[in-house]
């Protein structure tokens, strides 16, 4: 289900800064995608494990990114798209034209863009006042079974260092010798 475009709710001062972060970290990404390819292409190597990106959200975002990486397998896929989003916005970036809220095809682009640019950093970008989880990972699950005779979850995860879980489940019986869990972590936090 796609959600609705929330950013009409964002004021104008917020969403002219967010469209300027959200258009120099999609550069930033694209420029490192590029150098990589051109190293992977003179070495033969594979370059696509994720890399560390130094990205701190302005005051305009909620929440904060806890481990942002470029993930590259991500931006190969989805370049053209991220390359086209970002052209669209540049006069609106440079301050060449005003940022009115109320336009729905400006809030749909910078929503475009600032998906396109989560997809890639496997992380939620979300500005002051939307109504959607703070910026940061965001790790979702729903199961709907009709009967537990062994073990399910919505969630279940090895480690989860920091972001948000959300989990639902429904069932209609669980048998005595059933689990049926929401979440299930074995580590929440970062090792000491």
């Amino acid at each position: 289900m796609v959600e609705p475009i929330t950013l009409a709710a964002v004021g104008t001062v917020a969403l002219t800064e967010g469209i300027k972060f959200l258009y120099a970290q999609t550069g930033e990404v694209l420029k490192r995608w590029r150098e990589r390819r051109e190293a992977a292409e003179s070495s033969s190597a594979s370059h696509d494990d994720p890399a560390d990106i130094d990205t701190k959200l302005p005051e305009v975002f909620e929440g904060q990114l806890v481990e942002p990486k470029i993930h590259f397998e991500a931006v190969e896929r989805i370049h053209k798209d991220l390359q086209e989003t970002r052209k669209s916005l540049a006069d609106y970036a440079q301050d060449i034209e005003k940022v009115d809220n109320s336009n729905e095809d400006l809030l749909a682009k910078t929503d475009a863009l600032r998906r396109l640019l989560e997809a890639v950093l496997q992380e939620r970008i979300t500005f002051q006042g939307e109504q959607r989880p703070p910026s940061g990972p965001l790790v979702e699950g729903y199961i709907d079974v009709g009967e537990v005779a062994g073990y399910a979850a919505a969630v279940r995860a090895g480690k989860i260092s920091g972001g948000h879980v959300r989990s639902r489940g429904t069932t209609k019986r669980v048998e005595s010798e059933g689990e049926f869990i929401g979440v299930d972590v074995d580590q929440v936090g970062k090792e000491r």
